[in-house]
């Protein structure tokens, strides 16, 4: 399973710990980055599980809108310290958290992106 996740510096690592096990048992490669200027690029060589940004205010919201482009139909997990909630909804977010944000939370939002990927590979399958 592939996820990108978009952190402001100096917060990627905390995301990530709490990310991971939020996943676990599940095997994952994350793939991080600052902003979506960096992750754009890599929406276009590598296929994604599925996306978090966890960006605060406008940042957040630019960055959404720039990869929703990019990946309409990748399920994205939107972590903001504002309530963009209706925002997310005309993004077609997943799943959006306002911080601060518990790890039965954000344990139960990853838990619902990857339902939705379940969901989706299910649909795919021929009979």
């Amino acid at each position: 399973m592939n996820v990108a996740l978009c952190a402001a510096f100096l917060e990627e690592d905390v995301w990530e710990n709490r990310l991971m096990a939020a996943i676990f048992p599940h095997r994952v490669e994350l793939t991080e980055c600052n902003s979506a200027t960096g992750l754009l690029p890599l929406l276009e060589l590598k296929s994604f599980s599925f996306l978090v940004v966890a960006l605060n205010g406008v940042a957040g919201v630019e960055s959404v809108r720039q990869i929703r482009k990019k990946a309409p139909h990748v399920p994205l997990l939107w972590i903001s310290d504002e309530d963009y909630s209706l925002l997310g909804y005309q993004y077609h977010v997943s799943n959006f958290l306002c911080k601060p944000v518990s790890d039965a939370q954000l344990r139960e939002a990853v838990t619902g992106c990857l339902r939705f990927l379940e969901k989706e590979e299910s649909e795919a399958m021929p009979y």
